[in-house]
This record gives structure tokens, C-alpha cells and sequence, in this order.
């Protein structure tokens, strides 16, 4: 949802660096809570504007030599642990950073919150860590603010958002509040403050604006395994399960799918090549044509066809029969035979046409004719043995069939099924990556993948 927003004044982050980034710890500077006389412990004063009491939890300003009470928040309704405690040190992206902030927040309408970790380096800022059902993410504040454009006219926002040559699209929308906090920050943090906010996202990043009417701060996130989290702050015990897909979350489908497609594509282009050189090279020679007459509604006589002659050391024929029907059927059992070996290939067809007119409306079904090809048949000579038979004629009568034999011609069955065995891994990843979006936008009321209605 939103647990990658960060809070109100976040320009603060990019003042001046102080110091180099050392690997020493900064002097702690004690103090006495104003409000209940507990400890007060301040990492880096001079840079964090407030610091919250770990006993009541009052909001003192750190700018105040005498630590002024800016809000008292007795009754806490519920306890969070961080899940990083405050003063941990750990590195990453290659840079060493320290946890002094922790905050929890939700939204105003689910109730559903988060948890944000305050980190700094005296030479690189401000930066945020937000776990959000499992997910973390880092998030730096922007200096530049993003292009935005197009309408949700209901939610009264843009719907897409650019940076950096990237084009994000709406996930969220709403208002945040802030139920909890602990440590320092570099503005005066309430329980209870809220912030209108919207999230755009482009895995593995994601674009969050900020603030109200008067002011809008944005910033950018990009998601971490958990697994970096855990290498970079060793005083982690436990991290929390991660449950569903993050709204910037790469997906695996969705990161080798450009490859997938990429590969998909070159071996397609190179099957049409194939196909190509095959259509061309194919020599369509017709090596037979001959008419024979049959009685209707009875078996014939067998029919041997003169021999011929198939070119090329071996290519497929086709054979094709035509047949004089009319709400009747023609059967043929046939056999090719090689002249020279006696190699027999044999074949059957039942051609049978239907017609009529029923309920106002006129059907057919069948066909006159019938062609089959056997593959890699040798060069040599060879001959046809034909045994026909026929029905359902409405008198006996002599009727007539057409036989043709074609040597080499060009088909597709190769190509379409050498498509089908490529495409079937894309598939699969392309299946993939839609259920994961699918998941992924689920908890959106921006979701391309739902209806208006």
C-alpha cells in the first residue's frame, strides 16, 4: 500500500554534509526527559530537530537545551518493537548508515500500517528503510520533482507519474497517520499527524508524493531482499515472512521475460527463414493425374494407375481424391507401391458430402474431396492400387473419381508445430507474469486489471 511514502518536511535530508562518513560512533549526548524524568539519549545533535522519549513517549525539541515537551502522548494504545533497533549500523547500496528514527504508521481509511526506519550519515543525509507486510524497501528524498500527467477524474490526481525515463503508474492513494514513534528526526513528529498520500510504481521502484495543499514532497523507493537486510544489520533476530507480491517488488517472471521474449523472437524470425527457404525450395510437381469411374452403392473392382516417377532423393506426396457425391459417401483403401522394391505405403479416405434444408434454413456438412501426405517418401518409380466402394445413392449408376499425386509440395504443419513446442516455455512465463500482476494489484483501486464496473 503506502509503506514506502515518507513523512511530511522531508526536504531536510539534503543539508550540508557535517563530517566524512567515519566508521566511528558519533558522541552520545544524555539528557533528562522533561516530562517524566527518564534518560534521553542523542545520537546527533545538531541535526535532529525532535527526539521522542523511550519511556512516555513525549515529542521533546532536540533544538531546546532544556529539552521543551512538544507533545505528551501518555496513553499508548499499542507497542511496537523495531524490527532494528535504534543505533544499529549497517551498510547498504555501499554506504554505511545508522537507525535513529522509528515510526509506524496506517492508513486513515484500512487501518492497515507499516513500519519506517530513520537512517543517517553525517556526509550522505537522511534516508528511509520501510517494511511493509514483509517487504522492505529504501527510499530517498527527491530533488526534482517528477513529471505527472493524466486524470483518475474520481480521485481528482494524475494517474501516471515519469522520473528518470521511467513511466509509473497510480497504486495508491489516500491518507496516512502516524500511530507511533521512537527515536530522533530531523522535523517535530506527532502521534496522530496525518498526510494526504499517493504512490506510483515501476518494480523495482516506486514514486511517492507527500504532503497537503500547500506543499507536496517526493521521493523514490526501490525495493531490497530481505536477505541484504539481514547481511547489513546483524543485530536483526528475526525478520518478519514476506506475504503477497510489494507494490515495487521485481517478480522473477518479470525479470526474464525481456530475455525470454528477446530469444522467443530470434528463433521465430529464424523459423520463418526456415519456413522460407523451404516454401522456395519446395518443386510442387504434379506426377499424377488420372479420372476412374466406380459404381454407385457397391464395391468395385480394384484400379492400378500407371506408374510414375518421383524426383528427389526423398520428399513428401501428396495424394488427393475427388469424388462425385451428393448425400452420399466414397471410400478408397489405397496402397503406394514402389516399382523397383515393392516399399508399400498405405492409406484410406472416406469422402462423403450432406446437404439439405431443415427449419427454414439450409445445411451442409463434408466435403468432395480429401488430401493427405506421407513424408519422406524415396525417388523411384511407383504406382497406385485403389479399392473403392460407395452408399447411400438413390439409384444404382456410374459415377467417377478424380486421383492426383504431387511430389515435394510445401507445407506448414512443420512450422506450426515447431511454434507451438517454442512459444510453449513464453507462455508459460508470459502466464506467469500476468497472475503476478494480477497479485500484485490486487489491493489497488487503480488496478488495470479490474473493471469499472
Amino acid at each position: 500500500m503506502a509503506g514506502n511514502d515518507q513523512a511530511p518536511g522531508m526536504g531536510g535530508g539534503s543539508r550540508e554534509p557535517q563530517r566524512g562518513p567515519s566508521g566511528d560512533k558519533p558522541a552520545l549526548n544524555t539528557f533528562t526527559c522533561t516530562n517524566c524524568g527518564a534518560s534521553i539519549t542523542v545520537r546527533y545533535l545538531g541535526h535532529s530537530l525532535s527526539v521522542v522519549c523511550e519511556s512516555c513517549r513525549s515529542v521533546l525539541d532536540a533544538r531546546d537545551e532544556n529539552l521543551r515537551v512538544v507533545d505528551k502522548h501518555f496513553r499508548i494504545t499499542q507497542q511496537f518493537k523495531p524490527k532494528i533497533p535504534l543505533g544499529a549500523r549497517g551498510t547498504l547500496r555501499g554506504r554505511q548508515w545508522e537507525v535513529i528514527g522509528f515510526l509506524v504508521r496506517q492508513d486513515a481509511v484500512s487501518y492497515f500500517a507499516w513500519e519506517e526506519y530513520l537512517l543517517f550519515n553525517p556526509y550522505y543525509g537522511y534516508r528511509w528503510l520501510t517494511l511493509n507486510n514483509g517487504h522492505w524497501s529504501l527510499v530517498t528524498m527527491l530533488k526534482r520533482k517528477p513529471e505527472a500527467w493524466g486524470k483518475y477524474y474520481a480521485a481528482g490526481t494524475e494517474s501516471t507519474a515519469k522520473f528518470d525515463g521511467k513511466e509509473y503508474k497510480l497504486f495508491y492513494l489516500g491518507k496516512a497517520s502516524v500511530l507511533y514513534v521512537l527515536g530522533e528526526f530531523y522535523w517535530t513528529v506527532r502521534v496522530g499527524s496525518e498526510a494526504n498520500m499517493a504512490d506510483y510504481i515501476c518494480p523495482p521502484y516506486m514514486l511517492s508524493r507527500e504532503g497537503d495543499k500547500n506543499e507536496n514532497v517526493w521521493s523514490q523507493s526501490e525495493y531490497i531482499d530481505a536477505k541484504e537486510i539481514k547481511k547489513a544489520f546483524k543485530e536483526i533476530e528475526e525478520l518478519p515472512l514476506a506475504i503477497g507480491i510489494a507494490p515495487n517488488q521485481p517478480t522473477e517472471s518479470k525479470k526474464v521475460m525481456p530475455m525470454v521474449t528477446m530469444l522467443w523472437v530470434t528463433f521465430l524470425v529464424l523459423l520463418f527463414c526456415l519456413q522460407t527457404i523451404h516454401m522456395t525450395g519446395a518443386r510442387n510437381e504434379r506426377v499424377l493425374a488420372k479420372t476412374y469411374s466406380f459404381t454407385t452403392n457397391t464395391q468395385n473392382p480394384a484400379v492400378t494407375t500407371p506408374t510414375f516417377k518421383l524426383e528427389k532423393k526423398k520428399a513428401n506426396v501428396q495424394i488427393e481424391v475427388r469424388a462425385d457425391v451428393d448425400n452420399s459417401w466414397f471410400y478408397v483403401y489405397g496402397e503406394l507401391v514402389n516399382d523397383d522394391n515393392d516399399l508399400t505405403y498405405t492409406f484410406e479416405r472416406t469422402i462423403e458430402y450432406y446437404h439439405g434444408y431443415e427449419g427454414g434454413e439450409s445445411w451442409s456438412e463434408g466435403s468432395r474431396q480429401s488430401s493427405f501426405i506421407i513424408s519422406s517418401v524415396p525417388e523411384g518409380n511407383y504406382y497406385l492400387n485403389l479399392y473403392t466402394q460407395s452408399g447411400d445413392y438413390k439409384v444404382l449408376d456410374t459415377k467417377s473419381f478424380d486421383i492426383q499425386v504431387d511430389r515435394d509440395v510445401s507445407t506448414y504443419a512443420n512450422f506450426f508445430w515447431s511454434l507451438l513446442f517454442l512459444s510453449f516455455i513464453p507462455i508459460i512465463i508470459w502466464f506467469r507474469t500476468y497472475t503476478d500482476e494480477v497479485m500484485r494489484w490486487s489491493d489497488s483501486d487503480f488496478s488495470p486489471y479490474q473493471s469499472d464496473e
